[in-house]
């Protein structure tokens, strides 16, 4: 553990915290005192950041936990504003400095907090606390959403296992059930999501921005691509990756006896991903989430011994990952900048794509690790979401060789080829899903009318569903089709927050194009780049895992055709 100095306060008392605040910036700072100063700021922001991450947990492991709603309450509308000003007076101070050079530590910071000083605007405090609490409210919505299946009522992941089921008809009123679940909170998640619209254009008008892209642009610091890089990466999954994914779901549709895979063949959460083929059972790689906990553990360990410890040490508390009533959908990694930890939460039923989620996870927590044993900064914790996504989806591929029962994994032979198929069929068929959610967003925000309707909503992400999802038939259920958007969580919580995924995609399949010829050193790559957090720009983290940072036609091409081939060796 680090000798780090924390600041002994109530993290929920503004009278505890102001002191420590008033004390930063009552400092007279020089070229040579400015790292000691960063450090104590970042000891205080940690002490916070603890806070509120205990705040998330216990608000999503139980939605309807009135003293976790209390306590998420006085973070976001009484602490959260106050640290906003803090924050903004205590960058503009640093930034100030005369004869001051930041280094390798610290100039990615600088960077950042010179434009996000750029974007403060003191008016827009109570937007964004409204934000984050409508966002909760989505959360609510979804998470308390379920369906009566057999005289039992399911969450809507324990549902959504249902859909690798042999029996068709079954699978077909499974989906349908849960569609309807959805579609009774239509009209709320419509007004809720038109509400976060009209905040968000607000924020961006304050702000001397002329739309919430351009200000979102320079919030989430995209400072090494651009929106028309987006659009060429849109083209060339289009151009690459639709033809192939478009003969995955005819293959699939081929091999259960259909001329077309219909939505009840697929995913809820994972709508691009099929979720049946020709065997005769699903997999079911664990049957309760201690065996899964094993799993991780021994495949972890394999993939490196480091990893392995890092997750048995999740294993003391720092793990929730089975399903239950009022639990929050989805799954994520979060960290606690004091006690060191990591932890992971995700919705467990028993499926391989559970399975998925925890290597997934558990290479978002292994960079946290990695990066907090090297930094010192809570700013340089966690790098751009860019890399980030980098590290997970290739503990997902850097993991696959141990899936095998005979490596420490889960899987006999016949069943290990299934599962690194369906891998590599989802990688195809998300990027095709992550583009249509997307342009859905640079639309929303540029091309919009002022009052935009949710009937236009509707329309367009049909459209893009038709473009970049056709092997898949919704014909006859136009409604569960253009309301698909409301089952995508980041449109209404994480604005612009998808395109990460993909482009990170490009990075993942190239370290696990490296460790298909040396697995040690692409490890060993990839560990080297955990460790830099966030210390440098985007191009260079990746240039540090040995992989570029491309997106082009001819880089995604090779890439898919990288996947075609190691697919024939595996059906």
């Amino acid at each position: 553990m680090k000798n780090l100095q924390y600041p002994d306060i109530n993290a929920l008392d503004w009278s505890s915290i102001q002191p420590h605040v008033e004390k930063l910036l009552a400092t007279e700072l020089t070229p040579e005192n400015v790292r000691d100063w960063l450090q104590q700021w970042s000891n205080l922001e940690s002490v916070l950041k603890e806070e509120t991450s205990w705040i998330y947990r216990a608000i999503t492991e139980n939605t309807a936990d009135q003293e976790a709603d209390a306590r998420f309450k006085t973070i976001v509308q009484e602490i959260f504003p106050k640290w906003q000003v803090a924050e903004q007076q205590l960058k503009q101070k640093w930034v100030a400095v005369e004869g001051y050079e930041p280094d390798e530590e610290t100039s990615q910071i600088f960077r950042r907090f010179k434009a996000e000083i750029d974007l403060f605007n003191e008016d827009n405090i109570p937007i964004l606390t409204e934000l984050q609490l409508q966002s909760k409210r989505y959360q609510e919505i979804i998470g308390g959403l379920s369906i009566q299946w057999q005289d039992e009522t399911l969450t809507i992941p324990q549902a959504e296992a249902l859909l690798s089921e042999r029996d068709r008809s079954a699978r077909k009123s499974v989906w349908l059930k849960i569609m309807d679940a959805y579609l009774a909170k239509r009209e709320e998640l419509n007004a809720l999501f038109l509400e976060l619209l009209e905040k968000r254009r607000r924020l961006a008008k304050n702000a001397g921005f002329s739309d919430f892209r351009s200000y979102q642009w320079l919030q989430r610091g995209r400072f090494d691509y651009t929106p028309e890089d987006c659009a060429i990466f849109h083209q060339a999954i289009e151009q690459k990756v639709v033809p192939l994914a478009t003969e995955m779901y005819a293959m699939t549709a081929r091999q259960i006896g259909l001329e077309q895979l219909r939505p009840w063949e697929t995913g809820i959460g994972s709508p691009w991903l099929p979720t049946v083929d020709h065997h005769e059972e699903p997999l079911s790689p664990f049957e309760d989430v201690v065996e899964l906990e094993e799993t991780g553990y021994r495949v972890f360990t394999q993939v490196h011994p480091d990893f392995g410890a890092y997750f048995q040490s999740m294993r003391d508390g720092f793990l929730d990952l089975a399903s239950r009533p009022n639990k929050a959908p989805g799954g994520y990694m979060n960290s606690f900048p004091i006690s060191g930890r990591a932890y992971i939460f995700m919705n467990a039923v028993g499926t391989h794509r559970n399975f998925r989620t925890l290597m997934h996870e558990g290479g978002h927590a292994f960079h946290f690790f990695e990066a907090f044993q090297h930094q010192s900064l809570i700013w340089n914790y966690h790098a751009p979401l860019e890399f980030a996504e980098v590290a997970s989806m290739s503990m997902e591929q850097l993991s696959m060789p141990y899936w095998r029962q005979d490596a420490g994994g889960v899987y006999h032979e016949e069943a290990y080829h299934r599962a690194v198929i369906e891998q590599l069929t989802g990688i195809v068929t998300f990027l095709p899903y992550m583009a249509a959610v997307d342009k859905l967003q640079h639309w929303l925000y540029t091309e919009t009318p002022e009052h935009v309707s949710t009937d236009d909503i509707d329309r367009k992400w049909s459209e893009l569903w038709d473009r970049f999802l056709p092997g898949i038939d919704y014909s006859g259920f136009e409604a569960e089709k253009a309301t698909g958007w409301h089952r995508k969580g980041h449109i209404f919580g994480s604005p612009f927050y998808y395109i990460e995924y993909g482009l990170a995609q490009m990075g993942a399949l190239q370290i696990w194009r490296n460790a298909l010829s040396d697995q040690e050193g692409a490890v060993r790559d990839y560990q080297r780049a955990l460790a830099a957090g966030y210390t440098r720009p985007l191009p260079e983290l990746f240039k540090l895992a040995n992989v570029r940072f491309a997106f082009d036609s001819e880089t995604v091409g090779e890439l898919m055709d990288l996947v075609r081939a190691e697919l024939e060796k595996h059906v």
